[in-house]
């Protein structure tokens, strides 16, 4: 995430990304209440603002056009640091959305692991790798993986990331149709059609036996799929519609991203992915590509 101070740094801006999945696995669901997930995740550049100004004397604030106040994450993940360290956080905390929500992009997850980078860099805090992560996924299960930009399985509830190589460079465009989904109604959706997963291990050690012989943004295609789009589509076939129009405009592949109800296209150009924008009209589209650089790196598998 690229982190900007101001000053004498009262005031931190951290760009929060969306992600794509370019795979989506489903498993059963876990004694926790969470379903097992096997997940091929890419940060991209469409991405929210954050900022957190230093309010000493005054109460946490989060202001946001989408869930302001204490319900919003990045509200949580204030909280999350206060607790773990146990010392206070005279924040307030400020959201610019960009990036569109209930549409399967994690954009709530990224605004808080944004909060937390802004707050290590506000306070000089020299947090252990292993206590920023378990603060993150005790605040949402997509937390974790904006902590470490870069393209990374994720396994688990969501939780556990092992960092991947992918062949570049890749266009991607993301479309959304007029529908915004809950995720927690698409999974009660897929439990109520999927009722068994046999195939879930063997399916998600099949996915990372073709990581090490992609060579080509192209091979992508034989990776992308996702458990939960067949649920969605049956009951909001504008999914399907936008899918084909990205096919029709030059992708080699598409598929809904997460829970929905976005769809993306990987696309061989640039130029055919700036076409391809026009090309989806009416429909709201952002041209992306994955973040660059991917740094810091996360140090081994979590």
């Amino acid at each position: 995430m690229d982190v900007t101070g101001r000053g004498d740094e009262t005031v931190v801006e951290v760009a929060a990304p969306a992600k794509v999945n370019l795979a989506l696995l489903v498993g059963p669901v876990r004694p926790d209440g969470f379903h097992e997930i096997f997940s091929l995740m890419l940060p991209v550049t469409l991405s929210d603002l954050v900022t957190v100004r230093a309010t000493p004397g005054a109460a946490l604030t989060v202001e946001s056009r989408v869930c302001p106040g204490d319900h919003n994450l990045a509200a949580k993940m204030v909280r999350a640091l206060e607790e773990r360290l146990e010392r206070g956080f005279e924040v307030a905390v400020s959201i610019h959305k960009r990036i569109p929500v209930a549409a399967g992009l994690a954009g709530g997850s990224s605004d808080a692991a944004a909060t937390l980078i802004a707050l290590e860099r506000l306070f000089a805090l020299d947090l252990p790798t292993r206590l920023r992560y378990e603060i993150a996924a005790a605040v949402g299960s997509d937390v974790p993986f904006f902590l470490w930009p870069g393209p990374q399985l994720a396994m688990g509830r969501g939780t556990v990331l092992r960092e991947v190589e992918l062949p570049e460079p890749l266009n991607v465009v993301i479309a959304l149709p007029e529908v915004g989904l809950s995720t927690a109604t698409v999974y009660r959706w897929h439990d109520d059609e999927v009722l068994d997963v046999p195939a879930f291990v063997d399916r998600s050690q099949r996915l990372v036996g073709r990581l090490p012989v992609l060579e080509h943004p192209r091979d992508l295609a034989a990776l992308v799929e996702n458990d939960l789009e067949s649920c969605v589509v049956a009951r909001h076939p504008e999914v399907a519609v936008l899918k084909q129009a990205l096919l029709d405009a030059g992708a080699f592949v598409a598929a809904m991203s997460g829970s929905g109800s976005s769809v993306f296209g990987l696309f061989g150009s640039s130029a055919r992915a700036q076409a391809a924008l026009r090309a989806v009209a009416p429909a709201q589209a952002f041209y992306v590509t994955d973040l660059q650089p991917r740094s810091p790196r996360r140090p081994g598998a979590l």
